[in-house]
C-alpha cells in the first residue's frame, strides 16, 4: 500500500503540472516574454517528467507481481480455466480498484491545479521577470527555493481570482466555439488511463501481458495527437491575439480556466473508460497474437 501511495501522490503531482502548462501562457503574455515563458516552464516539466518515468515502472511492477501469484495459484486450482477461476477474478477486482485509486490521484491533483492557477501565474511571471534580470535558471530556481520559506515576498506570491474576474469566466460569451473542450475532455480521459488501462489488459489477458501493456502507447499517442491538432492551435491562436492587443487577457483566461476544468471532468471520465479501453486492448492484443 505504502507503494501505491507513492504512485498516487507522483500522479496527482503530474496532473498538477499538466493542469498548470497552459496558464503558463498567460505568464507570458502579461510579462511580453512568451517564449521564455515557454522555456521556463520546460524546466517545471522536466520534474513531471521525471515522476512520469517513475510511475509506469512502480505501477508494472506491482500489477506483475499481482497477476503473477494469482495466475499461479489459479493455474493449479483450475488449470483449464484459469482467468475464469474466482481467484482470478477475486485479484481483477482488487485490481481494478488500485488502478481506480492511481486515478484518483489524477482527479485531485488536476482539482489542485485549478486551485493554484492564479498563484501559480503571479509567481510565475515573478520568475520570468527574474530571469531576465539575472539570464539564469539556477539563479531563477535558487531565489525561488529561498522565496519558499518566506511566502508572500520574493518570486512565491499567493492570490486568489476576485469574484468579478471569476464572474466573468463564468458568464461571458467566448469567442470561438467550444467544440475543442470537448475534444480536450476526450483526450484527456484517454490519456489519463493509457498506462493504467494498459496494465489491467495484460491482467486480462495475462500470456501476452507486456504485448498488451505496449499496446496502451495507442491510446496515449492517439489523445496526444487530438489534442494537438483541435486544442493546441486554438490556444495558441487566443494566446498570439491576446498578445498583440487584438483580445483583451480575460479571453485567454476564460480559455485556460475551461481547460483546466475539461481536464478535471476528463480524470472523471476517466473512472468509466478505464476497463472499457482495458477491455478493448486485450481484444486488440488477442487480435495481433
Amino acid at each position: 500500500m505504502d507503494r501505491l501511495l507513492f504512485v498516487f501522490l507522483l500522479t496527482a503531482f503530474i496532473n498538477l503540472v499538466n493542469t498548470l502548462t497552459r496558464s503558463s501562457r498567460l505568464s507570458g503574455v502579461r510579462t511580453k516574454h512568451l517564449a521564455t515563458a515557454i522555456s521556463l516552464f520546460s524546466v517545471v516539466y522536466l520534474a513531471a517528467s521525471f515522476a512520469n518515468t517513475l510511475q509506469a515502472p512502480l505501477l508494472a511492477s506491482t500489477v506483475e507481481s499481482t497477476i503473477e501469484n494469482a495466475y499461479n495459484q489459479s493455474l493449479l486450482i483450475s488449470p483449464g480455466s484459469v482467468i475464469e477461476s474466482p481467484l482470478y477474478q477475486e485479484t481483477l477486482v482488487e485490481l481494478s480498484r488500485k488502478l481506480r485509486f492511481v486515478i484518483l490521484g489524477a482527479t485531485l491533483g488536476t482539482a489542485a491545479g485549478i486551485l493554484v492557477i492564479p498563484s501559480f501565474v503571479t509567481s510565475f511571471s515573478n520568475a520570468i521577470r527574474t530571469f531576465g534580470q539575472t539570464g539564469s535558471v539556477f539563479k531563477v530556481i535558487f531565489l525561488f527555493f529561498i522565496t519558499m520559506f518566506k511566502p508572500g515576498s520574493g518570486m512565491l506570491r499567493f492570490r486568489m481570482s476576485s469574484w468579478d474576474t471569476f464572474r466573468k469566466l463564468l458568464t461571458r460569451k467566448m469567442s470561438i466555439p467550444k467544440g475543442f473542450l470537448y475534444w480536450n475532455l476526450a483526450s484527456y480521459s484517454l490519456w489519463t488511463v493509457n498506462v493504467l488501462s494498459g496494465l489491467y489488459a495484460g491482467a486480462l489477458y495475462p500470456e501476452f501481458r507486456s504485448t498488451a501493456v505496449l499496446m496502451a502507447s495507442i491510446v496515449g499517442n492517439a489523445a496526444i495527437v487530438v489534442n494537438v491538432m483541435m486544442v493546441d492551435p486554438l490556444l495558441a491562436r487566443v494566446t498570439d491575439d491576446v498578445a498583440s492587443g487584438v483580445k483583451d487577457e480575460i479571453e485567454l483566461k476564460q480559455i485556460i480556466f475551461f481547460l483546466a476544468i475539461s481536464n478535471l471532468l476528463g480524470t472523471l471520465l476517466s473512472q468509466a473508460v478505464f476497463e472499457p479501453v482495458a477491455w478493448g486492448l486485450q481484444y486488440l492484443t488477442r487480435w495481433i497474437t
